[in-house]
């Protein structure tokens, strides 16, 4: 009678008697070299030493700030003002005349009813507690849109759920369901309008849906201007703020934020609002930023006035320095 006394699994052996033995499975692969030739050790220390002083012929070439930040790798500091300076030839693709609210191409719509749905959106995005970029391409995607397709206002709220529904897939983490979106609507809109319109949205822009924003230029000026994190949220806010006015489109983001930073400055009493290194890094001079600037000034100036406040209440929470309380006169002087 034959007993049974191996019984193989995967690469190891059981005997009858329940004990493991391991399979020896590396006698037949090739052994390592543990030692390099000279000659691959000698490329090998010049290749990297060639890598050391490219880096630190870069480094060189670095404003103070990317020098700063260099032991960052968050910030990628050697590929900041090449990344940024793509971002600068590649915006101007992506702008909106503010001219697209005629009765032509919108007979139905009007600059009124885009700052109520961007009001409401931006009340929306903060009780979501989304991603502040989440906020900025929503925008971008209802403006490029409606430039392209001509809109009923009854199908203005649907736009708008479906671009932030498309911007939350594309920023957020952990978006939320869509359940969700149809529910702010107060069910207004089924899922099946929520997903046919972000389809027509995607087709409309053939699925183009990165483009340089303001925020993303802010957090890299800002910096590079010295801003500490309440001036910070002052100069978001104001962004903010000329989202919600339709004329503030014309211009390129890029200029967006630098004028914000600009007003930030004079707000602030800086002693000198604009210099030379601001001027090399976002390609404007501070005559070319006044104007845009003092535009700004007056939305700031009116903001409690006006009937749509969610920027102001989100702004006025202590998790931005309730920078919104600021208050600022015609002689652009904070008020204490």
């Amino acid at each position: 009678m034959i007993h049974e006394q191996y019984r193989f699994f995967g690469k190891e052996l059981v005997n009858s008697s329940g004990e493991f033995q391991k399979e020896n499975t590396d006698r037949n692969k090739p052994k390592h070299l543990t030692v390099l030739p000279r000659y691959l050790k000698l490329n090998l220390w010049q290749e990297e030493r060639e890598n050391k002083m490219e880096v630190e012929s870069q480094t060189h070439q670095l404003c103070s700030f990317d020098q700063q930040m260099m032991k960052d790798p968050q910030f990628t500091s050697i590929y900041s003002q090449e990344i940024f300076s793509y971002l600068l030839t590649q915006e101007e693709k992506y702008l909106v005349s503010n001219n697209y609210m005629n009765e032509q191409q919108q007979p139905d719509l009007n600059a009124r009813m885009r700052a109520i749905l961007l009001d409401w959106l931006i009340d929306v995005h903060l009780k979501f507690k989304l991603r502040d970029e989440t906020l900025y391409v929503t925008t971008y995607l209802i403006d490029r849109f409606l430039n392209f397709r001509t809109t009923t206002r009854q199908q203005l709220q649907l736009v708008g759920v479906a671009s932030l529904f498309i911007a939350c897939k594309y920023e957020e983490i952990y978006p939320p369901d869509l359940k969700d979106f149809v529910y702010i609507t107060d069910n207004a809109y089924t899922k099946q309008d929520v997903l046919d319109m972000e389809g027509q949205i995607l087709q409309t822009l053939g699925f183009s849906i990165t483009q340089p924003s303001s925020y993303c230029f802010l957090q890299r000026f800002g910096r590079i201007a010295g801003l500490d994190t309440k001036n910070l949220y002052l100069a978001q806010y104001l962004l903010e703020l000329s989202i919600m006015d339709i004329k503030f489109m014309n211009y390129k983001p890029s200029f967006l934020s630098s004028a914000a930073i600009y007003l930030v400055h004079k707000i602030r009493k800086a002693p000198q609002s604009w210099n030379e290194e601001m001027q090399k890094m976002t390609g404007y001079n501070e005559q070319e930023l006044r104007y845009c600037a003092k535009e700004m000034c007056l939305v700031l100036q009116s903001s409690d006035k006006s009937n749509l406040q969610a920027v102001r209440k989100k702004f006025a929470l202590p998790k931005y320095s309730e920078v919104s309380r600021i208050r600022v006169e015609r002689q652009t002087k904070q008020q204490k």
